[in-house]
């Protein structure tokens, strides 16, 4: 059975992508808050390869034929985006100063200034783990990214870097590898030049080539989608010699699954879970680990007895307080625009 649908379908709504948003983002939060058992193992697999996904789709909505579009777009996401990683460490920041006051750990997090790798792995890595922020690489790696995108837009590039795609998902696979074989430290492969430009890239030369990506028939992308989530989660628990080989398995399936949902956009929006992923999606990852963390916290000093259910309620904090954030953030862009009309006037 091939695709038969107007290659003008994908550029509306897509309601399989957003539900597949929303499930990957909840996988997210249980990846750092797991479930026990291999029920866990799975739930977190599953939420590691969604950021795969939200990349591919921050690329592929980023790429535009023609270049000056393309820079308009990605400067926007640039500055949205810079907005809202500033706003989030700032919230980090402030919430690890309090949850170090309450464990009497201050000075513990007031020495760790004193390291003079800090700022270097910030800056470079994405490394925000001193304020509980280990999560927040990804917002940092998009803005690298976006800017990288951009010059090689500005400079009538794109299609030059396009060549090295293989070269960049063969780097980043090597890196992951590397990093689950000997347990190195995640942060080189979890970075803007290891872990996102590749994929970006990648989302961006599929939304060049649609139209060849649309002759391919639906039922083979179905096909390799499954082929590869199986070998995915064998390579989870069974290594080849001494390598992890998953990472290899995490891309192919990631990919199909991108291109089955560009296939298959659905027709109306799934109720909850749609909006969930359309609107949410970004907020719940963002804000996940600070939420989940301190409602953890919380469950432990109150020595609640709802072990089996924290993941749960982490999981429902952090999806009202993702929702509430969007929510006001909405209301005051709103606003704002409204006063700047006024104020033209």
């Amino acid at each position: 059975m091939e695709n038969i649908l107007p290659i003008k379908e994908v550029n509306k709504r897509n309601y399989t992508m957003d539900v597949l948003k929303a499930i990957f983002a909840i996988c997210i939060v249980f990846t750092h808050f797991p479930f026990p058992g291999e029920f866990g193992t799975v739930l977190s697999q599953i939420g590691i390869s969604g950021v795969i996904f939200f990349l591919l789709i921050s690329g592929y909505n980023s790429y535009d034929k023609d270049d000056k579009v393309a820079c308009s777009k990605l400067l926007k996401r640039f500055k949205r985006n810079g907005i809202l990683t500033l706003i989030v460490l700032l919230m980090y920041l402030v919430f690890a100063i309090i949850e170090r006051l309450i464990t009497n750990d201050f000075d513990i997090f007031l020495n760790s200034f004193t390291n003079p790798w800090l700022f270097p792995r910030m800056i470079g890595y994405g490394d925000f783990e001193f304020i509980y922020g280990g999560p927040l690489w990804f917002l940092l790696a998009l803005l690298y990214s976006y800017l990288i995108l951009y010059i090689l837009h500005r400079f009538k590039l794109i299609k030059y870097a396009f060549y090295f795609i293989p070269v960049l998902l063969l780097f980043r696979i090597f890196v992951e590898n590397y990093v689950n074989t000997f347990n190195a430290d995640w942060h080189l492969s979890a970075n803007f030049l290891a872990g996102a430009l590749p994929i970006m890239l990648l989302g961006e030369y599929i939304k060049a080539k649609k139209n060849d990506f649309f002759k391919t028939p639906l039922y083979l992308n179905i096909i390799l989608f499954v082929i590869s989530t199986v070998f995915l989660f064998l390579g989870v628990y069974i290594n080849v010699g001494d390598y992890n080989v998953a990472q290899v398995f995490k891309i192919i399936s990631m990919l199909e699954l991108f291109l089955i949902s560009l296939k298959l956009p659905g027709k109306k929006e799934v109720p909850l879970i749609g909006t969930l992923g359309r609107k949410y999606s970004l907020y719940i990852y963002v804000f996940h680990f600070m939420i989940g963390l301190t409602v953890y916290d919380l469950i432990y000093l109150f020595d609640w007895e709802i072990d089996y259910l924290m993941q749960i309620v982490a999981l429902i904090f952090v999806i009202g307080i993702s929702i509430l954030f969007y929510e006001v953030n909405n209301k005051l862009k709103l606003k704002i625009k409204y006063q700047s009309r006024i104020h033209h006037y």
